[in-house]
C-alpha cells in the first residue's frame, strides 16, 4: 500500500470517528544557577544558615542505598511479559484541568493506570522533552531553554552530543525499531545540519523543520525520512492529522519489537483546531478550582505585584481556553488513531501506550495570565496514562514519578538497559504491581534554569525568577534565585494558597532544604538516592 491509500486513512478516520554518599558542608549549601550570560550565585536568607541536618545526626546517616535506573526481578515483570511494543504519546502544554475536561481523554483513566503526581523537570517545552530522550534532570543534561541563545534549544542538545546517547539509540543498538512523529525539540533544525537531517537512532522520522508556522496547524514542511514534504491549508492538511496517519502507517509496517513517539503540537498556542472539532466544548472555561485569580498568603516578591485579573480578562482566559479545549480534541483523535492501528495490526495485546505531557499550563490560578513556568500544580504536575496488557484498568498510582523515569521505562520494557548515569527510574515495578516498591523515591525535583526571551515561542513577561523546587505527596518548597522560598502543606492547602515557610518548624524547613540541595547536585545513582530520603512530617 502507499502512503496515501484510503484503506490506511480509514484507521485514523475510524479512530477519530470511534550515594555514592555526598560530603556537605552543614550549614550553607551554595545555589548555582544556569542562567543567559556568566553564571551567578544566588543570595540565601539568613535562615539558610541554620543547621541543614537534623540536631544531633549526620546529614548522610539512614541514606538508601542507590537504586539501579532499572531491575531484573523476574516477579516484578511477569504480568508485563507480553507487551513487546510501545507507544509514547506526548501532548503539548496539555494540563490535568482541560486532560479532565476533554471526555476521550478522561476516560482513558479508566482504560489503564493513571499516575496522580507525575511532575515534569522543568515547566518548558525543551528541557523537558531532553528529560524525556536523556532520563536526566536539567542540572544534568544542561539544555535549559526553548532557544540556543539562552542555553537551550536543538542546537544545544547537539553542541553538547547528547543526540548520540539517548534513548532512541539505546533502542536502536538493542535491535528496536523506533519512530518519531510530530515535535521534536525547539530550533529543530538549525540550519548547521541541514533541513533533511536525520538524528541517530530513529528508523523512522516524520518531524516538521517549519517553526512557528508549524504551531499554527498548517502551511508548513515535514522532513519525512529526508525528503522535505509540503503542505498546505487544506483540511487534510491539517499537521496532527498527517503526523498522526505518519504514526499509523508506522505502526501497521514496523515488525514486532517496535518503539513510537507521537508528539503532537496540540493544544499549544495558538491552539490550531480540526474542522471537525470546531463547535465542541463551547460551555467549557478556564476550571474555577480555589486557587483561580486568587491572593495567596506570604507570596514571593514576583507574584505579590500581581492585581486581580480584571471580569474582562477572565471572560478573555475563557474564550481561550475553550480554543485549548477544541485543540485537546486532536490529541484524544491521535490516542483514538493509535488504538485503531494496533487492534488492525494485531498489536493491541502486546502494545504498551503511555499518554502524557511535556508541561502543563496555567490560566487565572494564583491571578496569573496565560502560561506556564511556575512550580505550581498547574505547570508542574501533568496527566500520564498508561495502558496496555497486564495493567489494571481503571488503577491510580499516588507515588511520585517523574518525567526522567520516561526512558528507562521503556527501555526496561523493550529488554535493554538505561545507562547508569540516568537519573531516573524504572516505573516497569509499578506497572507490573500498581504499587510502588519498597525504598521508591519521596520527592521529585523541578528546576527553572533558563532564561525567557521574545523569540521564544513560550515568552511570558511575567515569569517567576529561576527556581528549583522539591515536590512530595506532604510538601511543595520552591526556593527561588533571588533568595526567596515557599512552603506548601499541600495535604491541608491542595492548591498552594498559604506560604508557611515562617511558621513551620524550623527543623522541617532544613530538612527539605537539605534534600532539595542534594538533589541539586545529583547525578545517577545519587539521584535515586536523594530522592528517596525520609519526608519530613507536618508539626
Amino acid at each position: 500500500m502507499t502512503v496515501n491509500d484510503p484503506r490506511r486513512r480509514r484507521i485514523v478516520t475510524a479512530g477519530i470517528a470511534s550515594a555514592t554518599v555526598l560530603a556537605v558542608l552543614a550549614g550553607i549549601v551554595a545555589l548555582t544557577w544556569v542562567s543567559r550570560g556568566p553564571t551567578t550565585t544566588a543570595k540565601e536568607p539568613a535562615a539558610a544558615a541554620t543547621s541543614l541536618a537534623s540536631p544531633g545526626a549526620p546529614l548522610t546517616e539512614g541514606l538508601p542505598e542507590p537504586a539501579r535506573p532499572a531491575t531484573d526481578g523476574p516477579d516484578e515483570t511477569a504480568s508485563l511479559k507480553g507487551v513487546r511494543n510501545v507507544v509514547l504519546i506526548v501532548a503539548d502544554d496539555l494540563d490535568t484541568g482541560l486532560f479532565n475536561q476533554v471526555p476521550r481523554l478522561a476516560a482513558l483513566r479508566d482504560k489503564g493506570m493513571s499516575f496522580l503526581n507525575n511532575t515534569v523537570t522543568d515547566s518548558l517545552c525543551c528541557p523537558s522533552r531532553v528529560s524525556i530522550f536523556r532520563g536526566q534532570l536539567i542540572h544534568n543534561h544542561h539544555v535549559v531553554s526553548n532557544v540556543a541563545s539562552s542555553g537551550g534549544g536543538w542546537p544545544t542538545f547537539q553542541r553538547l552530543d547528547e543526540q548520540q546517547d539517548c534513548l532512541p539509540v539505546w533502542l536502536h543498538s538493542a535491535g528496536v525499531t523506533t519512530g518519531m512523529f510530530g515535535k521534536y525539540l525547539n530550533e529543530y533544525p538549525d540550519g548547521g545540519r541541514g533541513r533533511r537531517y536525520v538524528p541517530p537512532g530513529w528508523s523512522s522520522w516524520v518531524v516538521p523543520i517549519s517553526h512557528g508556522e508549524t504551531y499554527d496547524g498548517y502551511n508548513y514542511e515535514l522532513n519525512d525520512n529526508g525528503a522535505i514534504q509540503r503542505y498546505g491549508h487544506r483540511p487534510e492538511d491539517f499537521l496532527n492529522d498527517v503526523i498522526t496517519q505518519k504514526a499509523v502507517d508506522f505502526i501497521e509496517r514496523a515488525p514486532d519489537g517496535f518503539f513510537a513517539e507521537l508528539a503532537t503540537y496540540s493544544p499549544h498556542k495558538p491552539a490550531p483546531v480540526a474542522l471537525r472539532n470546531r463547535g465542541t466544548h463551547m460551555a467549557t472555561a478556564v476550571p474555577q478550582t480555589p486557587d483561580y485569580n486568587a491572593i495567596g498568603t506570604n507570596e514571593p516578591t514576583w507574584l505579590a505585584g500581581r492585581p486581580a485579573l480584571t471580569p474582562r480578562q477572565l471572560a478573555g482566559l475563557d474564550r481561550m481556553w475553550r480554543q485549548r479545549a477544541q485543540s485537546a480534541e486532536s490529541v484524544a483523535d491521535s490516542v483514538a488513531a493509535v488504538f485503531s492501528a494496533l487492534e488492525a495490526s494485531g498489536h493491541v495485546n502486546d502494545t504498551l501506550v503511555i499518554i502524557t505531557a511535556d508541561n502543563g499550563y496555567h490560566a487565572g490560578a494564583h491571578r496569573l495570565p496565560k502560561g506556564k513556568r511556575t512550580a505550581y500544580r498547574e505547570d508542574a504536575v501533568v496527566p500520564m496514562v498508561a495502558i496496555g496488557p497486564g495493567i489494571t484498568p481503571g488503577s491510580s498510582v499516588s507515588a511520585m514519578t517523574t518525567t526522567i523515569d520516561l526512558a528507562p521505562t521503556i527501555a526496561h520494557m523493550l529488554g535493554t538497559k538505561a545507562p547508569a548515569w540516568v537519573d531516573g527510574r524504572s516505573l516497569v515495578p509499578i506497572l507490573a504491581t500498581g504499587q510502588a516498591p519498597e525504598a521508591w523515591r519521596t520527592a521529585t525535583l523541578s528546576e527553572s534554569m533558563g532564561t525567557s526571551t521574545p523569540d521564544d515561542p513560550d515568552y511570558q513577561p511575567w515569569a517567576p525568577p529561576q527556581y528549583a523546587a522539591l515536590r512530595s505527596t506532604q510538601w511543595l518548597f520552591v526556593t527561588y534565585q533571588d533568595g526567596e522560598r515557599e512552603l506548601y502543606d499541600l495535604v491541608n492547602d491542595p492548591y498552594e494558597l498559604d506560604n508557611v515557610v515562617g511558621t513551620t518548624d524550623p527543623s522541617v524547613v532544613a530538612d527539605l532544604y537539605t534534600q532539595l540541595q542534594l538533589m541539586r547536585s545529583c547525578s545517577g545513582d545519587t539521584c535515586r538516592t536523594y530522592d528517596a530520603l525520609p519526608m519530613p512530617a507536618a508539626s
